[in-house]
């Protein structure tokens, strides 16, 4: 039973699922923030607050190492040039629409 889960596991592993994940991690992240952000502006009370904002920095962190790992990995490539990126964002739709 070991053997065929990790056969499972192993196959699904590849490359565009872990970026599929991890862009998912990211945009998931984001919104977090965003909505611990929203509470926190609408709380009445200063200790309410400051929960709310210990939790959307957490997810501002969370955010920020996925990002770092996405770089890291050389999916997201920010300080390339902006045609250079369209054209990669372009082949990468390309890949998905083919599969």
């Amino acid at each position: 039973m070991g053997d065929v889960i990790s056969t499972f596991f192993s196959q699904a592993t590849d490359r565009s699922a872990d970026e599929t994940l991890a862009y998912s991690s990211m945009a998931s992240a984001a919104a977090g923030a965003g909505a611990y952000l929203a509470a926190t502006l609408q709380s009445t009370t200063p200790e309410l607050r400051s929960i709310l904002n210990g939790f959307a920095n957490q997810m501002v962190m969370e955010h920020e190492a996925m990002n770092k790992y996405v770089i890291t990995k050389g999916w997201m490539n920010p300080y390339d040039d902006p045609s250079k990126q369209l054209q990669s964002t372009y082949s990468q739709a390309n890949s998905v629409l083919k599969e």
